[in-house]
């Protein structure tokens, strides 16, 4: 019962010891986790709505040696992060949007075939398996990511009008995203 172990485990982490950086669930796509770790032969091992960020590089330029400036994951308007425009680190800021994604460990291969299907007809076209051992863990992600150097050097090297086109563009892809949340959560209901 290595499957049903691992399941217990990961849903104690996820209601008890969440060691992401937010520290919770994101309330956008929670309904949809809820479900998938209700389906006897799922579970989610981490997963995000969908967000839109500032976000400092650190000297190293590692993706672990970033600080979030600002993080929603919600949809935006200029006023939500203007004031951390005001005073800009030396260190390279970057606007990002990053669609959702969730990891969901399978209880086998026919299972994780079905999932990838579900993904696929949803409109993740980035679905697949990442590992194939013990656990079998997939990884679905909605196409749309939007990375833009924001300033250098303590300059903002874009416009407010830029940055309003931006954070625009921005919402939109994550409102389309969103609707593919929804259309997965949909096909997942149908499993029950």
């Amino acid at each position: 019962m290595p499957f049903a172990n691992d399941k217990r485990n990961a849903l104690l982490k996820l209601h008890v010891l969440d060691k992401s950086k937010k520290g919770s669930l994101d309330e956008e796509i929670a309904e949809l986790v809820n479900l998938i770790n209700s389906l006897d032969n799922y579970y989610t091992t981490s997963s995000c709505a969908g967000r839109i960020m500032l976000i400092k590089e650190g000297k190293s330029n590692s993706k672990f040696d970033t600080t979030w400036i600002f993080a929603s994951h919600k949809y935006i308007g200029i006023d939500d992060f203007k004031e951390n425009l005001a005073n800009l680190p030396e260190e390279n800021v970057w606007f990002r949007m990053e669609p959702p994604i969730l990891h969901i460990c399978a209880k086998d291969l026919a299972d994780a075939k079905n999932m990838l299907q579900l993904a696929n007809s949803a409109g993740f076209r980035r679905a697949g398996a990442i590992t194939l051992g013990r656990r079998i863990i997939l990884e679905i992600v909605a196409p749309g990511t939007l990375d833009l150097l924001l300033s250098t050097n303590k300059e903002l090297l874009l416009s407010e009008d830029y940055i309003k086109t931006i954070i625009v563009e921005a919402n939109k892809k994550l409102k389309v995203s969103r609707g593919r949340l929804d259309r997965l959560f949909v096909e997942l209901k149908k499993m029950e």
